[in-house]
């Protein structure tokens, strides 16, 4: 099973080279079988500008025939970080095409133009990274940082007699090179889509298990923190993490559930791989091959033939130490912002939320309301264990002082957070991160007072979301409703129903009403609870529960339901 750099083409290998088992299911995608797929985009685009086009497609057997198709015909391809209506469309407008989820119907079926030659040195992909903002920040990469890090890659851990399965998006530059690429160089078959759902995933693994093949698990910490002890995990031969650090504990539970080795990839969409590590070994970073690493005034330096400059020193933005072997990291040394004039470090802030008990994790974020012209306040979103968790509006003012008088005697008190967000695990993307997206979602309260206050969610298969909110105190709708007593009105909670069913599942149409609608007990400010949502064939059923017991339920009708899933 020979290695095949995407210069050569690897796609256009025959497929008696590297036949993949029979007992593989028809929806897993073969690398060999895309021919007649990339051929029917080519000629699609023979008439087609040049240049940078769009591609967005969550089915990895047509993404990678339009990728393919796309760079065969001497054009680049512009991965978005989401695939959000908004991003799309803003995307496209600034672009030479915008490549369609299902290849056009072509008049003709002649024969496309002779391939081009694939330029070492020529753009082949441009992707969009969150940066340490938060703003989309545009990364290119040529055909010979590609190569260099799948190559690294094949010499680390082969494929040999081996399939994929991945849980991550292709989008993004891990998934692309572990779950699309790498595969697609080795010649052997993979899957992907729906994997992230452990159902899914589990269901794949048992389909290589019967056609008997090892497999290689493409996962991140959003996936793994999240196994699941009840289903029968097939075990997959290796498991790949990436797109932020993976909790020990983590790495532990995963490793024994699933019965393989964890292998953690450092790197981000600017330098590529730059590390590994099985924190079953060690907590120590072990560099990939042909990675220089140096530590220069605590901060990690690094120089590969990843980068856009292979021969000059990328400095990244994070703590080090160097240990035997390689280096020990020790957080961000670029998280400082000025509140009033001085400056806050929010890794040190950070530091001390954790050193209490209960408290798992931190992450603080400046927050600046809509309506405010100032420079903003801190806010800090604190990852507690489940019985810590406040949920009555006491219980929270009380955890928020503690947390205040904890941190006073060590910061000024402009640096102390007067927006607090409690969850049980930190709300994140399909990468592991907590993106602007999640950050605004967790804060829009403060900007629009008739929003609940969102602490995250749970997708329980493809049909069913747990949405963790909060009543807001300060909630417009509860003037008046009551004086003596105050409650969140009934007609909100419906709203608030239909609101999320629209971010978790995507805008359904042709609302019809809403039956098997009971209200039975009050909801009052301050109260933490869970808003469970089912999407069925013509209708989305809701229950809203809380501590105290149930608040409200009923059935969402509509015209028609989406089927699609919102990115995160």
């Amino acid at each position: 099973m020979t290695y095949i750099p995407l210069t050569q083409r690897p796609w256009r290998r025959p497929s008696t080279e590297n036949p993949t088992p029979e007992a593989l299911p028809a929806d897993w995608c073969r690398p060999a079988a895309l021919g007649s797929a990339i051929d029917a985009w080519r000629r699609w685009l023979v008439d087609k500008p040049q240049g940078r086009w769009l591609l967005h497609n969550p089915a990895p057997e047509a993404f990678c025939a339009a990728l393919f198709a796309l760079w065969e015909s001497g054009r680049s391809a512009v991965l978005p970080g989401d695939g959000r209506a908004d991003t799309l469309a803003h995307l496209g407008q600034r672009l030479d095409g915008v490549m369609p989820e299902a290849i056009p119907h072509t008049p003709t079926a002649s024969a496309p133009p002779a391939p081009q030659v694939l330029e070492a040195g020529a753009e082949a992909l441009v992707l969009y990274t969150s940066g340490s903002t938060g703003e989309p920040l545009m990364q290119t990469k040529r055909f010979d940082q590609l190569d260099a890090e799948l190559d690294v890659q094949a010499s680390c851990w082969p494929l040999e007699g081996s399939v994929i399965v991945s849980q991550v998006s292709h989008q993004h530059i891990y998934g692309l090179l572990a779950g699309i690429l790498r595969p697609v160089c080795h010649g052997v078959a993979l899957c992907g889509g729906d994997g992230h759902y452990p159902e899914v995933m589990a269901r794949r693994l048992a389909e290589a298990r019967k056609a008997e093949v090892e497999v290689t698990l493409i996962s991140s910490p959003a996936q793994l923190s999240r196994l699941p002890e009840h289903l029968d995990w097939p075990c997959p031969a290796r498991i790949f993490s990436s797109g932020a650090p993976l909790a020990a504990e983590h790495a532990r539970r995963a490793e024994s559930l699933l019965g393989a080795p964890v292998v953690e990839i450092y790197g981000s969409t600017e330098t590529g791989g730059i590390a590994w590590r099985r924190q079953a070994s060690s907590a120590d970073w072990t560099p990939l091959p042909g990675v220089e690493i140096q530590v220069q005034n605590a901060r990690l330096e690094l120089r590969s033939a990843f980068l856009e400059a292979p021969e000059q020193w990328w400095q990244q933005a994070d703590l080090a130490e160097p240990v035997p072997g390689g280096f020990r990291l020790g957080g961000r040394a670029d998280r400082l912002i000025k509140l009033a004039g001085k400056r806050v470090s929010l890794t040190a802030i950070e530091r001390d939320l954790t050193a209490l008990t209960h408290v798992t994790q931190a992450h603080c974020v400046r927050v600046t309301r809509q309506e405010s012209q100032q420079e903003g306040r801190l806010g800090a979103i604190v990852v507690m264990e489940e019985n810590a968790l406040p949920h009555t509006h006491a219980e929270r003012r009380a955890l928020s002082e503690q947390l205040r008088r904890h941190l006073a005697p060590r910061h000024e008190a402009v640096a102390l957070p007067r927006y607090w967000r409690f969850v049980a695990e930190l709300p994140t993307n399909a990468q592991g991160k907590l993106d602007r997206q999640a950050r605004e979602r967790l804060f829009a309260d403060l900007s629009d007072n008739r929003k609940p206050r969102w602490l995250g969610e749970l997708n329980d298969g493809p049909n069913q979301r747990h949405v963790t909110l909060e009543v807001p105190e300060r909630l417009a709708y509860l003037a008046g409703h009551f004086d003596d007593f105050p409650v969140v009105p009934g007609v909100v909670l419906v709203q608030w129903a239909i609101e999320q069913a629209a971010h978790g599942f995507g805008q359904s149409e042709g609302f019809q009403g809403v039956d098997r609608l009971k209200f039975q007990r009050p909801l009052a400010p301050g109260t933490r609870c869970r808003l469970t949502l089912e999407r069925r064939r013509d209708s989305i059923h809701f229950a809203l529960e809380s501590r105290e017991g149930r608040h409200a339920a009923g059935r969402l009708r509509f015209r028609h339901i989406a089927t699609g899933e919102v990115s995160a």
